[in-house]
């Protein structure tokens, strides 16, 4: 993602501006998947917890005391479509963008890079889903501590399922996948599936 000459470096806005490029719905919505992975993990990962109220703010109208009706939170899969662009007279989405650059690691900016620029995705085709795998393990013995298939040994997932991949490899009879998403109640996004149970092409 390149910068826009004459303003400041902002990952965001790199992102927002490449966003009207990708038509394709499944871009968009790999691209819309990543904003949201974004704001939860600025919420989870980071000590300050008023970043994204602070963003917000900045970002609807410049002022750090706001009204009342501004305090609702953003909805940031729809980011890319309020941004007024950085020619536009409402500097304060510029201000709120040199914000979250000043204040995000780099680790964490350099990870949404990687779910926002993804090029592989993962559709399940069995028409009975299929059971995401913490291994190769038989799926009865992994039931044994995972019952319910919550996470812990095994998630299931259901026919036209899409997940995006930061990586796949062929094991066996499987694919090791990594998601751009974390699944399943230990926020996991490492997993073995079945390879007959899915079909994996570009975005």
């Amino acid at each position: 993602m390149a910068t826009t000459e004459n303003s400041a470096p902002s990952f965001l806005r790199d992102a927002f501006e490449s966003y009207a490029q990708y038509t394709a719905d499944q871009k968009q919505d790999a691209q819309q998947r990543a904003l949201q992975w974004l704001q939860t993990h600025i919420e989870s990962d980071l000590s300050d917890k008023t970043i994204l109220t602070q963003f917000a703010q900045k970002w609807r109208t410049g002022n750090n005391t706001p009204s009342e009706a501004d305090q609702s939170p953003l909805n940031w899969a729809n980011l890319p479509r309020s941004y007024k662009g950085n020619k536009s007279i409402n500097s304060h989405q510029e201000e709120a963008l040199k914000f979250l650059e000043e204040t995000i690691p780099q680790e964490l900016q350099d990870d949404f890079k990687a779910r926002w620029e993804v090029k592989t995705k993962l559709k399940v085709s069995n028409t009975s889903g299929t059971p995401l795998k913490v291994d190769e393990t038989d799926l009865k013995a992994l039931q044994e501590n995972d019952p319910n298939g919550e996470g812990k040994n095994w998630y299931q997932v259901n026919k036209g399922d899409v997940y995006y991949l930061l990586s796949s490899e062929e094991k066996d009879d499987h694919y090791r996948i990594v998601t751009t998403e974390e699944i399943g109640s230990d926020n996991r996004n490492t997993w073995y599936v079945s390879k007959e149970d899915v079909s994996i092409s570009g975005v």
